[in-house]
Parts: C-alpha cells; sequence; structure tokens
C-alpha cells in the first residue's frame, strides 16, 4: 500500500528531494534510508528519461536539484547505499552528461582529497559510475565527444590521486583497515583505467603509459598477508585490484598491441600466477581474468610464438587448464543444498566468471592456433580421467566430470545460445565419444546414484551438441530425457526439461528437425513427468521457482500442434491448479509468462483441433480469473485480458458475444483497471476482439460510446496513442459504417487538437495510416473517402487540405508495417483519384507532392516488407480481412526476448495482434496504385511531370502495366 501511495504522489512538484534528504538523514533507520534510495533508483528510472512519447513529470526545477544534491550524496553515504543511488547518477548522466550537466567532472574534481580517502572513493565511484556505460557503447562523433571532454576535466587529478594513493599503500603496508580503504581506491582507480580507455588509446594513457604499466605489474605480483582477504570465499580489494589490472592488459592486448611494449612481460607474469595461486574461492575471478588475458593473447597470430613449443602446450595444459577444469567443491555443495541456483547459474551463464568457463575458453583459444597439438595434448589428459573412472567408478566419478567437461572443451570450436555448438573440432569424434561414454550415464534412470553430476553432464553433452550429433540419434534420444524428466533430483529433471525445449526448437534448412510425428509417443510422459515434479512444490514461490519445466510445457505444446487435444483436458487441469497456486503470490515473472503461453498455445490448438473445446477452456478458466481480477493480482491481470482475448476469438463467425463476455465488459471500460500501464496493450487487444466479434450487437446495445472515451484517453497520452489508434481501427472496421459516420467527426476533432497542442512523429504516423484506412473504405466505390472528405470540411472547410499540406504529407512515408504501409498507399490513391479531390484547387495542388511520397515508399516498399514478419494479410475478401493469430511458423522456435516481454505488460506471442487490412483483394500494392491512378491519368498528367526523372518512370511504369 506504501509503494502505490508513494507511485500515486510522485508525479508531484517536489517530490523527489524529499526523498534524497530522507536518503541522507543519519537519524533515519537503514532499511528505511535503503527502502528509499531503492525507490529513488526506480523513480529515476522510470521518470528521468524524456522523449517525445514520454509526458515529463518532473520539473527543471526537480531536476537541476537532484543533480546538485546527489554528487555530496554519493560522497557521504554508506557503500550499500552508494549502489543504489550510483545506478540512478548512470541514468542520469547517461541522459544529461554533458549538455545539460556540464559542471558534473568539475564538481567531481573539486571534491577530491588528498587525505580523506573515503570522500575519494565516493567520487571515483561516481565517476566510475557515469563512465562505465562506455564500455558497451558503438563507438559515435558523440561518444567520442563526451569522453574527450572528460580527458580534459579528469586526467590530471586522476594521476595525482593515481600515484598517491600508490605511495600511501606503500606507507601504510601493516595497517590493514588503512590499506583496505586505499585498495578499494587502487581498485576504483583501475576500473577508471578501463573506462577511459575502453573505447581508443587517449594521448593522455599513451604518454603516460610507462609509468601506469609499472605501477599495474607491482599490483599483480604484490603480496602482503595485511592486504588479502581474510575469508576464502570472498575476495578482497587486493584480488579485485589484481583482476581489474588482468582486464586492463587483456584490453591492450586486444586493442593497442603495437603500443604495448610490455605484453611480453605481462604474459609471463601473469603465466606464473596462474601456476601458483590457490583454489579458493576469492581467486575465482582473477583466475578466470588472467585466464581471459592469455586466451585473448594466444589468438593473436603475432603473438603466438610465445605459446608454440610443445611444452608451453604442455604445462599450460597440464598447470593452468586441467587444475581449474575440476568441479569446485562449492559447487557440489551447491548442487545438494540449492539445485535451482546451481542449474541457473550454469544455464544462463551467470558461470562465465567461473574458472571452468575461462579453462574453457582458453582451450578454444589455444585450439585456433595449434589445433592438432592442443587436441593430442588434451586428448591425452582426458583419456586418463577415462581410464581413472573406469578403475573405480564410485571413488573416481569427478575425473569422469573432469573429462566430459574438457572433451566437450576440445570438440566446440564455435557455439550459440540458439543452435549450442555450430563447428566442431574435425579431430574430434563428438558421436563416438556419446556411445561410449555419454549415453550410458542415461540409459538407466537410477543410475549414479552417488554421481548425479555425471547424468547432468550426459545430458549437458546432448544440448552442446545437438545441431552436429545425427537427427536419428536426436529421436533415439528423446525417451531418455522423457524418463529423466520425473528424476528426482531437481537439477537432473530440470537439465532433462532443457534439453527436450531445446530440441523442439531445433532447425535444419527451414523446418523442424523434431516432427510433431517424432514426439507424439512421448507427450504424455513428458507432461506426466514435469507436472509431477511441479506438484511436489510446497508453496507457490517453490512452484513458481522452476520456469525451465514451465517453458518446456510450452514448447511440447506448440510442438504438438493440434495432436494435443487428447491430452488437452488433463493438461489444462493442472495448469489451472498451477494458475490458482501461483497467483496468491507471483514472484517469478519467466515462469508467469511461460505458464500463460503454454495456456495460451493449448487453447489455440486445441479449438483449432475441435472447437467445442472452447466450453471446458471457458468453464475451467474464468472461475481463476475472476478471482484474478477480483483481488487485483496485478502481475497477472495483462495476461488474464489476452487469454480472454483469445478465447473470445473462437467465437468468430457466431455474429453476438456470449453472455459471459458481455457481463464482463462494463466493468473492463472501468478508469481503474486503464490506470495501469500494463493493463492497456492487453485491454485494447481484448476490445478488439469484442468488436470484432460483436461490432454490430455492440453499436446496437449502446456500447460504443464508452469504448470511444476509452479511445479519447488513450490518445491524450504520448505514451498510450498507439493504443489508441489500434482501438480506433477496430471501432472504424468492425463498426456498422452507418453507425460509426455520427462519431467520425468527434473522433477527428480529438486527433486535430492533439496534432495542435501535442504533435509526436509517432501520433502523426499512426494519424497517417489511420487516414489511410478510412480512406480505402469501399474501395474504387470510394465511399470512404468521401466519408473522410465530409467529416474534415463538416469542422472546416477544405480542412483537410490545409493538414495534409502543413503536417501528414512529409510523414506518410514514414508509415512502418506491410499492412499499414499498403493500406496508406491505397486509400491515398483512391483520395488522388476522387473527383472531389481533383475539382477543388486546394487539393489539387497536392497531387504531385503526395504521388512522390507514395511512389517513394513503393519504391523502398522490398526493405519494409523485410522488417515485419507478421504482418500477414488473410485474403478473404471480406472488406475487412483480419490476421488475429500468429502464423505456426512464428511459434516455432519462439522466445520470451522475442515477445516483446517486460516487467509490467508481455505479449503472449501465441495469440498474435490483430491486424486490420481494409482493401484485402489488393495484394500487389505498386499495380493496385496503378490501377486506381489510370482512369485519372489524364488529370494528374501535369503533377506527374513536375516530380523527379525516377519517380515519373517509377509512376508511369506502374500504370501501364496495371
Amino acid at each position: 500500500m506504501a509503494e502505490k501511495y508513494l507511485e500515486s504522489v510522485e508525479q508531484a512538484a517536489q517530490f523527489v528531494v524529499p526523498l534524497l534528504q530522507l536518503v541522507n538523514n543519519d537519524s533515519t533507520e537503514e532499511h528505511i534510508r535503503f527502502a528509499a534510495a531503492l525507490y529513488f533508483k526506480n523513480f529515476v528510472r522510470r521518470r528521468w528519461p524524456q522523449s517525445e512519447d514520454v509526458e515529463d513529470t518532473i520539473s527543471q526545477t526537480d531536476r537541476q536539484a537532484v543533480k546538485s544534491e546527489l554528487v555530496s550524496l554519493m560522497i557521504s553515504v554508506p557503500k550499500k547505499l552508494q549502489l543504489q543511488l550510483g545506478e540512478a547518477v548512470s541514468i542520469i548522466a547517461k541522459n544529461d552528461f554533458p549538455e545539460k550537466w556540464p559542471d558534473l567532472i568539475k564538481t567531481l574534481v573539486s571534491k577530491l582529497s588528498p587525505t580523506g580517502y573515503h570522500i575519494n572513493n565516493g567520487i571515483l565511484q561516481t565517476a566510475h559510475t557515469v563512465f562505465k556505460d562506455w564500455r558497451s557503447e558503438f563507438r559515435s562523433d558523440k561518444l567520442y565527444s563526451k569522453i574527450n571532454y572528460v580527458l580534459n576535466e579528469f586526467t590530471d587529478a586522476y594521476l595525482q590521486v593515481f600515484v598517491t594513493t600508490d605511495k600511501l599503500i606503500d606507507e601504510h603496508a601493516n595497517n590493514r583497515e588503512a590499506l583496505k580503504m586505499l585498495l578499494h581506491s587502487m581498485m576504483l582507480l583501475c576500473q577508471i583505467y578501463y573506462d577511459l580507455n575502453c573505447q581508443d588509446l587517449p594521448p593522455f594513457f599513451e604518454d603516460h603509459m610507462g609509468q601506469f604499466m609499472q605501477t599495474f605489474h607491482k599490483y599483480l605480483v604484490y603480496n602482503n598477508s595485511w592486504a588479502e582477504s581474510e575469508d576464502d570465499e570472498v575476495p578482497g580489494d587486493l584480488e579485485e585490484v589484481k583482476a581489474s589490472i588482468c582486464e586492463i592488459i587483456e584490453l591492450y592486448a586486444q586493442r593497442y598491441e603495437e603500443d604495448f611494449p610490455q605484453l611480453p612481460q605481462f604474459v609471463e607474469t601473469v603465466w606464473n600466477m596462474l601456476t601458483t595461486i590457490g583454489p579458493a574461492h576469492k581467486y575465482d575471478t582473477l583466475v578466470s581474468r588472467g585466464m581471459a588475458f592469455l586466451r585473448t593473447v594466444v589468438r593473436n597470430p603475432r603473438q603466438k610464438h610465445l605459446f608454440a613449443s610443445s611444452d608451453s602446450l604442455r604445462l599450460i595444459c597440464e598447470r593452468i587448464i586441467i587444475p581449474n577444469t575440476v568441479l569446485p567443491e562449492a559447487d557440489e555443495e551447491l548442487f545438494e543444498d540449492d539445485p535451482m541456483q546451481f542449474a541457473r547459474r550454469d544455464l544462463e551463464g551467470s558461470d562465465m566468471g567461473s574458472r571452468r568457463a575461462a579453462a574453457a575458453d582458453l582451450v578454444r583459444g589455444l585450439l585456433d592456433q595449434f589445433s592438432a597439438e592442443t587436441t593430442q595434448v588434451m586428448s591425452v589428459y582426458i583419456q586418463k580421467s577415462l581410464e581413472q573412472y573406469a578403475a573405480n567408478p564410485g571413488a573416481n566419478w569427478r575425473q569422469k566430470d573432469v573429462a566430459m567437461f574438457m572433451a566437450t572443451s576440445v570438440a566446440v570450436m564455435a557455439s550459440v545460445n540458439a543452435l549450442g555448438a555450430t563447428r566442431v573440432n574435425e579431430l574430434v569424434n563428438i558421436v563416438d565419444f556419446f556411445t561410449s561414454h555419454v549415453v550410458q550415464h542415461l540409459s538407466q534412470v537410477d543410475s549414479d546414484r552417488d554421481a548425479l553430476i555425471l547424468k547432468v553432464d550426459a545430458i549437458k553433452y546432448i544440448t552442446t551438441f545437438r545441431s552436429q550429433l545425427p537427427r536419428e540419434m536426436l529421436v533415439q534420444s528423446l525417451p531418455l530425457l522423457t524418463n529423466h524428466l520425473g528424476h528426482p533430483n531437481l537439477v537432473v529433471s530440470t537439465y532433462a526439461a532443457v534439453a527436450i525445449e531445446r530440441l523442439l526448437v531445433l532447425k535444419q534448412q527451414g523446418s523442424l528437425l523434431i516432427t510433431p510425428a517424432d514426439i507424439q509417443p512421448y507427450v504424455e510422459g513428458m507432461l506426466t513427468h514435469i507436472f509431477s515434479v511441479l506438484d511436489r512444490a510446497d508453496s507457490p514461490q517453490k512452484l513458481a521457482e522452476n520456469d525451465y519445466l514451465m517453458k518446456a510445457v510450452m514448447r511440447i505444446f506448440l510442438a504438438s500442434r493440434t495432436n494435443i487435444l487428447p491430452l488437452a483436458p488433463a493438461a489444462l487441469a493442472k495448469l489451472a491448479r498451477i494458475l490458482g497456486e501461483v497467483s496468491k503470490n507471483p514472484s517469478n515473472p519467466k515462469f508467469s509468462h511461460f505458464m500463460f503461453e503454454a495456456i495460451a498455445s493449448l487453447a489455440r490448438f486445441s479449438c483449432a483441433a475441435d472447437s467445442s473445446a472452447i466450453g471446458q477452456f471457458e468453464s475451467t478458466l474464468f472461475p481463476i480469473f475472476q478471482v484474478i481480477l477480483q483481488q487485483d493480482v496485478a502481475e497477472f491481470m495483462p495476461y488474464v485480458f489476452q487469454i480472454l482475448a483469445q478465447l473470445l476469438s473462437v467465437h468468430q463467425g457466431s455474429g453476438r458475444l456470449p453472455d459471459a463476455y458481455v457481463s464482463l465488459l462494463p466493468p473492463l471500460l472501468q478508469p481503474t483497471l486503464w490506470s495501469a500501464q500494463g493493463n492497456i496493450p492487453a485491454l485494447v487487444r481484448l476490445l478488439q476482439s469484442y468488436l470484432q466479434i460483436g461490432g454490430q450487437q455492440l453499436a446496437s446495445e449502446g456500447q460504443l460510446q464508452p469504448i470511444l472515451g476509452i479511445f479519447q484517453r488513450l490518445i491524450a497520452s504520448r505514451a498510450n496513442d498507439h493504443h489508441g489508434f489500434n482501438l480506433l481501427l477496430a471501432i472504424t472496421h468492425f463498426v456498422p459504417l452507418e453507425t460509426f459516420k455520427e462519431y467520425l467527426k468527434p473522433v477527428l476533432t480529438l486527433c486535430l487538437n492533439r496534432l495542435q497542442s501535442s504533435r509526436t512523429a509517432k501520433f502523426t504516423r499512426n494519424f497517417v495510416h489511420y487516414t489511410g484506412s478510412v480512406l480505402c473504405i469501399g474501395g474504387a466505390e470510394q465511399s470512404g473517402v468521401a466519408l473522410f472528405m465530409d467529416a474534415m470540411d463538416s469542422i472546416q472547410p477544405n480542412l483537410f487540405a490545409t493538414v495534409l499540406h502543413n503536417v501528414l504529407l512529409e510523414s506518410v512515408s514514414s508509415v512502418v508495417g506491410r499492412v499499414e504501409r499498403k493500406s496508406t498507399i491505397i486509400g491515398y490513391g483512391l483520395l488522388i483519384a476522387s473527383p472531389k479531390f481533383q475539382s477543388n484547387q486546394a487539393y489539387a495542388a497536392l497531387t504531385g507532392p503526395l504521388l512522390q511520397q507514395l511512389a517513394t515508399m513503393l519504391m523502398d516498399t522490398a526493405v519494409k516488407e523485410t522488417k515485419s514478419m507478421a504482418d500477414r494479410t488473410n485474403v478473404d475478401g471480406s472488406a475487412a480481412a483480419v490476421s488475429a493469430v500468429a502464423a505456426d511458423e512464428d511459434l516455432d522456435s519462439l522466445e520470451i526476448e522475442d515477445t516483446g516481454y517486460q516487467a509490467s505488460f508481455a505479449r503472449l506471442a501465441t495469440l498474435g495482434d490483430i491486424k486490420i487490412d481494409p482493401c484485402p483483394q489488393i495484394t500487389d500494392t505498386a499495380r493496385g496504385l496503378g490501377q486506381i491512378l489510370k482512369p485519372v491519368q489524364q488529370a494528374v498528367a501535369a503533377s506527374i511531370q513536375q516530380l523527379p526523372a525516377e519517380v515519373i518512370q517509377f509512376i508511369s511504369t506502374m500504370i501501364q502495366s496495371s
């Protein structure tokens, strides 16, 4: 309740300044200060960025007050609060620095202290927060200008602090507390060094390279028991300094090798460090960065001589790679104590900083330059480990784990997440290794009871090499993986689910490799096992923890298509129970998304196979949906509205809205629902379905006016005006024209007022498309043209000519989307060809410029068409053809990242958008426009002759060939 109250008042003037004062108040309890800092960060993320499509709710006075207070605040608050405020600083700087925050660097420099290192660390942390985004930005003149601005203002002070910090570390070598503060400063200085060098080598750092590199080398070999972390699990500041230095020298080896004469010295130093460093967890990041540096160097053909001898390769494999491929004891404990965390770290790449991952990358680096030699050396160690396992499987299972990891590392030459290994080492027989050493761990579900990690390794092998193993081998693995879905160990069942899910999206020559027929014998077993695992959860949070299982359920439905029908009732019952449970406390957005995507896909394919199945879906889901809506479960409401839209669409052709949906409509139009931003796209989609099924019924029952009230609300908002136009298109095309006529004038008045008061490129583009769609009504009969021009003239004579000339004309070619561009071109073509347009000089004068815009769009249409895979027209000969669902092939490789997923609203890809095509009979836009212009070519000839030669040629050819 408190958070909702804050959200309701955060648009008030001077809201943000008291919030910062609360963060800075030492007398306030720490958890309250932290909550305020967290809220401030999220507030800045939501409200600070400015664009023409979003209303600016922060006054300039408040913006200036925040920027003037923030640096001082970063200096004074504890580190825990600094991290929250730092993210806010980063967002503000990205939007405002340097143009709207020109004194930032001067302020930072002015506050640096020769003695106050708590203050300095706050300054350095702030500077790093501002600069670090440069690491991932693309090169541009604007970025380089910003970096040069910083270099001019910051580098002299930076060097002075760097030298002083190094000197003070020497002076306080026996003072643990002082060293902790000073080494933290050195770590931040190293981070900033990387920030300032990440895009290019600045002359300042090139001139002082010797001095900096000497100091970096000093700290890379620095040993001081007072400086090391006392906790073997957590890296201290010294370990972080060394890791940061490895990051810097990797950057230099990769980007500035010719200006980096110290490279061979650092190679030797890092090599020696990696062979002597201990196994403690606190060194993991340092070891990983060190191996990453060696990998970068070895991949450089000019530096390969440093590793070329057989002894060097043997030593680097034996003393650096092999020791770091052993599964850490901490990971074994994690496997037992927190299986989901173990799985998530590995599957989502959060183990990329691990020693194992770095060792695998180093192997690939060696393979790039010394493929045969590296393969031979590593094969010796792999075979030795396999022999040790074979001698005593119970005691030596870790050696088999190492062997399987090394075999994968040596075999994979290139990989991507979507496909697994895309290129393999020709010297490694991955099929033979699979049959000889992998499949044995999957043949029996209850095998390897004391070494379950070997089962995980075996499943990962299939997942990794899914694009390389023969199809028949993958199909044969389906029953093995299905059996392991029900394994009592959650890690094993999770990896089995991931493997099946990845196999079901694998394509070969554009078609799915695993067909519905391939999986059909196993679908019931797959679903039974997965739901059985989910049933073990003892709380809503635990139930929603494993999104991998739910993603597999979704994928099984999508892969089965209409074959899922016999299993649909049981699957629906399970999903309904899960939905009812997790709605009590939604905790995992990904699980929720896949759950609703699974429900949507099950409904889609079941009802496609048997339309009478809709009754069971509605009777099962409606009571749960009712609870979700009554209890205001905000996270689920957008999904509920989308599923309702899908279920309602099944009734298409009935001509009337079912009673249950009629009674639901009034609550859907209440302002409270529309005040939540996440609800808006889903509610608009649902209203489109209402109009599609019962547009005439809604009009006759007086429901059109409140829906138009929603449209009025939406177009008043820069953030939501495009949703308003989506709703308006549905009203225009699904409500009988005779009824809609009376509303067109007030609708256009609202649009024109918005164009006059708060015009944006997005709004103008949408209005151009809407205008074109209305002009298309009636086709060659031009009833839409007459309707639109009469409505505009009733507001003011020749008003449309003025608006077209001053506002719309230049935006015609900006319309995107295949259907949208077609309706715009055809609509405005009908306008040009209408007698009313040609007989009025105010309009006729626009013939040439408008034709040029349309021709430009057509000449560019190939580019635009490739941008919109979903914009397909269902040519059915009706007045408005509608595509309301995504095509089947779009769902084959559905990924959550591709569906517009975000915390507030996630579009269900299974549902798809309603695409309204007012001229479905036209499949070739250029030919259609040519046919429209042909009868009036004499009337428009003079206007055409005033256009550029290539446009004249294009239009003439278009008309002649029509």
